[in-house]
């Protein structure tokens, strides 16, 4: 059989953005518990109490964020809904976002889409695509509001305490408001540690943190995340987002407040299940050859092929003809890389990275 029939039959997809696991079965219980007794209204508009109050509590445990869970604590329909009313606020037409890569290239469109003109700063490998502060202020002008990153991020990385420290001093010294997207915050490997920009000193009163429980609980398809930030921000968003969608869905925030309740035993289930998979990918493209840098945070792997000499078309063919389906790194903005997924089984995983050490031309492909 060729290897195009083969990938027809068995394509391993690792393009994705999410984990597959799944919600846990007291988060779908909890869902049910709250249909029977009729939560199918509208909460309270900005969240239902009780789900802000949570929020507020792991906020300040984890993150050691003091917010105020009624007036500083917004429920939404998602990640995506908090930072497209965020933006939207934040910005007029002209202003600028600096987009400290990596990103997915959504979030310089929601930029754009909110009057705004979005200004990525792109990540430099050598520093496992974190990006320079010295770079981020060069694009910084008079027009520059916001300061977009994103931590962990869906190109691998993770901007640890010291460079947000600087990163922090950028944003006081330009009177830049810091927008903070930590939904994959869990996933911090090889001993680094997540830290929330707003916990800095001097950045409680500038910075607005989007987080939620998509990927961390395994509910990306209940649409239920939150913004969280200081009051006279949070008033005039939750006005938008009541204008888009009223609340969030009730159903979904009984789960989400479940969710909360068992975070822990729910953290370490996700956190193991990552770092298996992440171990056998690892070890499989370091015996075969394939370049790539270790992921410092998040659920992706970055594998460089800058130096294949092979077009980027000419490059997905192959890599489509050996069954196998990644994401090139320029939606995340990183040109001249790949983006695998740990989206799958470590068994698939390795299987996945021997098959594209054969397309790649990888030593060890002999292996497959």
């Amino acid at each position: 059989m060729s290897i195009a029939v083969e990938s027809i039959a068995s394509t391993i997809d690792l393009s994705e953005d999410w984990l597959d696991l799944p919600s846990a079965p007291a988060v779908r219980s909890a869902a049910k518990d709250a249909l029977d007794q009729g939560a199918t209204h509208y909460t309270t508009r900005p969240g239902l109490n009780p789900l802000r109050e949570a929020i507020s509590k792991k906020l300040s445990l984890e993150n050691k964020i003091e917010v105020d869970p009624q007036a500083e604590v917004l429920v939404t329909c998602g990640g995506r809904e908090a930072l497209f009313v965020a933006l939207h606020v934040l910005l007029s037409p002209g202003d600028e976002a600096l987009v400290v890569g990596p990103q997915r290239v959504a979030h310089a469109e929601i930029v754009g889409v909110a009057g705004g003109v979005a200004k990525p700063v792109a990540p430099e490998a050598t520093r496992n695509f974190v990006v320079d502060p010295a770079a981020v202020a060069a694009q910084a002008t008079d027009r520059s509001r916001v300061l977009l990153l994103e931590t962990p991020s869906y190109g691998g990385s993770l901007i640890e305490q010291d460079m947000l420290s600087e990163l922090a001093s950028l944003a006081i010294e330009r009177d830049l408001v810091v927008v903070s997207l930590e939904g994959l915050e869990p996933f911090a490997h090889d001993g680094a540690v997540h830290t929330s920009i707003a916990s800095l000193p001097g950045m409680s009163q500038r910075t607005v943190t989007i987080n939620g429980f998509s990927d961390a609980h395994g509910m990306r398809g209940w649409r239920v995340g939150y913004l969280a930030g200081p009051s006279a921000l949070v008033a005039p968003m939750t006005q938008l987002k009541q204008a888009l969608s009223i609340c969030s869905p009730a159903v979904s925030q009984y789960a989400a407040l479940a969710a909360l309740d068992i975070r822990r035993d729910t953290l370490r289930r996700m956190r193991t299940a990552v770092s298996a998979r992440r171990e056998r990918t690892l070890a499989a493209l370091s015996s075969t050859g394939i370049a790539h840098l270790p992921n410092r945070g998040g659920i992706h792997v970055m594998l460089d092929v800058r130096d294949l000499g092979r077009s980027p078309d000419a490059l997905a063919n192959d890599i489509s003809a050996a069954g196998v389906n990644l994401t090139d790194g320029r939606a995340v903005g990183i040109d001249g890389w790949l983006r695998l997924s740990l989206t799958r089984s470590p068994e698939t995983l390795e299987d996945a990275v021997h098959r594209l050490a054969r397309t790649l031309g990888a030593e060890g492909a002999e292996r497959v």
